[in-house]
């Protein structure tokens, strides 16, 4: 059950990002920026492999994940608040991947201490309760 576990991939790096948030965790040092880079992006991804799964298994392959979260939207299976979020939490994402030099510590402060990767793991378990209601998860 990949759903399944890529949910609670993100719920475990959620309650790991609910921890660094709980500590005032410094994002001066380099080594806890790091840190909270690697969860949000484990977390961000995790997300992302969900949704191109979701998308494949309601029959629409997808190129992207913007792509994707567009046609969830489309479904019904997110709203477009939702949508939004998503799909702020994958450029996010890639800026982390792809653009690295370019990380602004103070987005990432605000990523972490008004927690709304918590609202990304109710959307994630919000599009696999769907899908199992709707027996599609294999």
């Amino acid at each position: 059950m990949l759903l399944e576990r890529l949910v609670e991939i993100i719920a475990d790096h959620t309650a790991k990002l609910d921890e660094l948030a709980e500590r005032r965790i410094d994002l001066t040092s380099w080594q806890n920026l790091y840190l909270v880079l690697h969860v949000l992006q484990v977390h961000a991804q995790a997300t992302i492999d969900l949704l191109m799964h979701a998308c494949s298994l309601i029959g629409t392959a997808t190129p992207t994940p913007m792509a994707c979260i567009d046609v969830l939207k489309a479904r019904g299976y997110v709203d477009e608040e939702e949508a939004a979020l998503l799909k702020r939490m994958v450029r996010f994402r890639n800026i982390v991947v792809h653009e690295y030099g370019n990380i602004d510590v103070e987005r990432v402060k605000t990523v972490l201490y008004d927690r709304g990767y918590r609202r990304i793991l109710h959307i994630a378990y919000k599009v696999y309760k769907r899908l199992m209601h709707e027996g599609i998860d294999p």
